[in-house]
């Protein structure tokens, strides 16, 4: 789903050569994923040639996939969305690794911020019944407290649209490496 919208906004705003990684399971590992659906639904945009697909075996902590996604951003600059395994360390270990890789000025994304005790929603394939879960928003949390010097925070969002899935989960590129990190 947000593989097929972020590359309809790459046509719609016509950016040159723009292109989505999408990084997930494979299918037999992830039951949820309908890749049927989503590539049809890029077909019939006319966004297929915008989307790379990778279903792969340990989704974002793959190492060939590790190595393709920071080639690509050594080429242009890069945004990156985390929507994946969302479990508090996955999610928190996709944001170091890929933070790295967002070029200034762009944003680094965590998806589906609304799941677990944060905002309440109750997630149906994970339901977090004693409520101590910890999720994207937590990962989101303490990723701000880290890499305040290099990325600013935003919710233009759900400020603009009222909803978001993302809820105080956009961070903008503002530095590289401000403290000398890497």
């Amino acid at each position: 789903g947000s593989a097929v919208w972020f590359a309809s906004m790459l046509k719609l705003f016509e950016i040159p050569g723009g292109k989505v990684i999408s990084v997930d399971l494979p299918l037999e590992q992830a039951y949820w994923l309908s890749k049927h659906r989503a590539e049809e639904a890029a077909k019939r945009l006319k966004v297929e040639d915008r989307i790379d697909w990778n279903y792969v075996a340990g989704g974002s902590k793959n190492e060939a996939v590790r190595d393709k996604v920071a080639q690509l951003c050594s080429q242009a600059p890069c945004m990156v969305i985390s929507d994946s395994d969302h479990d508090y360390s996955h999610t928190y270990y996709e944001m170091e690794w890929y933070a790295k890789h967002v070029g200034v000025g762009h944003y680094l994304v965590v998806e589906d911020t609304n799941i677990y005790g944060w905002a309440g929603w109750l997630n149906i394939n994970d339901p977090n019944q004693d409520g101590l879960k910890k999720g994207p928003m937590e990962s989101a949390n303490d990723f701000e407290l880290s890499h305040r010097a290099d990325y600013v925070r935003t919710d233009w969002c759900s400020k603009h649209y009222g909803l978001s899935q993302t809820q105080n989960g956009w961070f903008f590129r503002k530095a590289k490496q401000a403290r000398g990190l890497s």
